[in-house]
């Protein structure tokens, strides 16, 4: 296809060029009236001397105007001989020299003797003009010798003419001869580079054709090989990247453990918190006992009276350890379960730790909301959060800390939010807070996984996102103006629904 493609082309430009040739013939051809325009004024003038010279010698006519219009001739003759200076012309005289020696050599003899029988008649015209002059206005001396000098003067202009005519007429042919032999000059060595730029495109393209098909052949082969070498990096990258993986899945899970261990860590301690005054009652209570018996005053009123209050304190204690053994039950089953009830036991496990630190916390709960998932997971990512707020709070030394947590549902997303009066997160740090081991506090202190974890538990197992931001809020407990971190977590309920 790319031999035919070349060839058609450089046949097209040899075509072209013929065809321009040919034109460039053809244009000298029509323009060949030129040498016969040259003829017929030539001719014209000879009448003159031979018609209107004997009438005037005959019948004495008057003269003066053709006299005239044969000097406006003769004038014009003499322009259409001056040459004309172009390139092609030049170029054409070069290529006459150099195909045509004989022929140019033999046209510039023509022309030497065309120049000089010019040259002549123009001086027997220029006489005889004055002579007729002279008869004209009847000034002549001897009207008979001038007569007969201007008869003579007539016939050897008349002989004069027919030389130029012939001499103009050979030119002619040697100049049409010359033009003839340069076309077919010029279309031999035209046929002959056609046939070479055909020759040299097939040749040419045939070793470019060649070298592109090895090139090709080498191409195709190191591509094999660069595939077969990009197929065992990938093998091996595939495996590299499942170890990783891993690694990885194995790294959190010993995370999410030690999350949760200090989270156990910290709801033991709530634990006993909450069991200290419920147990200093009841020491209380058996001392009661004890001091009613010593005094003997221990009767059946007594008895019941206090039975009933130690088995309400009894219940509350159960009802503590019933909130927390729900925090740590594992399960790898998701259900159907309520973010409000689930955002409430949270606030109720953490909620006498924040009192002692005089931290109060309002929900702001709009809806009961259902969502399919792992209820312990996502309770412990909004402990997570609640546990930063505390921590945050308490590191600023905030007097009168104050948190909000908020649920509520936009179109097909369910949005929970928590805001916190500590003064926000620096502007450095805020890319970086849910990096794994990324603490601002103490390393005796923090762990710096609780937010790394709440993350990979609202994108991996809820599918949803989180982000923080520092923004101001207004709190609707003491209705004051505060400055702080504002985390906002987006659950999607549809995709949600399609995961489970």
């Amino acid at each position: 296809m790319l031999i035919a493609t070349i060839t058609v082309g450089f046949l097209l430009v040899c075509i072209t060029s013929f065809l321009a040739l040919s034109g460039l013939k053809y244009d000298y051809e029509i323009n060949f009236p030129g040498p016969i325009k040259e003829i017929q004024k030539l001719k014209e003038i000879q009448d003159f001397y031979i018609v209107d010279i004997m009438n005037y010698i005959n019948q004495k006519t008057d003269i003066s105007t053709n006299k005239n219009q044969m000097l406006s001739l003769w004038n014009d003759y003499k322009k259409l001989r001056e040459p004309k200076r172009n390139f092609p012309k030049k170029l054409k005289k070069i290529y006459q020299k150099k195909f045509s020696k004989d022929t140019y050599e033999q046209m510039q003899k023509y022309q030497m003797q065309e120049s000089e029988e010019v040259q002549k008649v123009d001086t027997i015209i220029k006489a005889t003009d004055t002579l007729l002059t002279k008869l004209y206005h009847k000034e002549s001396k001897n009207y008979q010798a001038d007569i007969r000098a201007l008869l003579r003067q007539s016939v050897a202009i008349n002989e004069l003419i027919s030389n130029i005519i012939s001499l103009r007429v050979k030119v002619a042919m040697l100049k049409n001869f010359t033009t003839n032999v340069i076309y077919k000059v010029t279309l031999v060595v035209l046929t002959i580079f056609m046939f070479i730029v055909i020759f040299m495109t097939l040749f040419l393209s045939n070793l470019v054709l060649t070298y592109i098909k090895n090139i090709n052949q080498e191409l195709q082969t190191a591509v094999g090989q660069k595939t077969k070498e990009l197929k065992e990096i990938n093998l091996n990258l595939q495996k590299t990247i499942e170890y990783e993986v891993e690694e990885s899945r194995k790294k959190d899970q010993i995370m999410y453990q030690q999350a949760r261990l200090a989270a156990m860590g910290e709801m033991i301690q709530n634990i006993a918190h909450q069991w200290r005054q419920p147990l200093n009652s009841l020491i209380i209570l058996i001392q009661s006992f004890k001091v009613k018996f010593d005094h003997g005053k221990l009767d059946e009123n007594f008895i019941d009276l206090q039975t009933e209050d130690a088995l309400r304190i009894a219940k509350n204690m159960s009802a503590t350890i019933e909130n927390f053994r729900n925090f740590f039950r594992l399960s790898n089953n998701k259900n159907d379960f309520s973010l409000s009830m689930a955002i409430q036991d949270s606030i109720k496990i953490v909620e006498p730790t924040l009192k002692q630190k005089n931290i109060t916390i309002f929900g702001n709960i709009e809806d009961d909301i259902q969502f399919y998932g792992h209820e312990n997971a996502f309770t412990q990512a909004i402990l997570n959060l609640i546990k930063n707020a505390y921590d945050a709070i308490l590191e600023q030394n905030i007097t009168k800390g104050e948190c909000e947590i908020g649920l509520y549902l936009k179109k097909n997303f369910v949005y929970v939010y928590l805001k916190d009066n500590a003064g926000g997160v620096k502007s450095e740090n805020i890319n970086k807070i849910f990096e794994p081991y990324f603490t601002t506090k103490h390393k005796s202190v923090g762990t710096g996984i609780g937010l790394y974890m709440t993350k990979q538990i609202i994108e991996r197992q809820m599918y949803g996102t989180i982000s923080v931001s520092n923004s101001n809020w207004t709190s609707k407990i003491s209705q004051k103006n505060y400055f702080g971190a504002n985390f906002l977590i987006e659950l999607p309920i549809k995709q949600n629904q399609q995961k489970g």
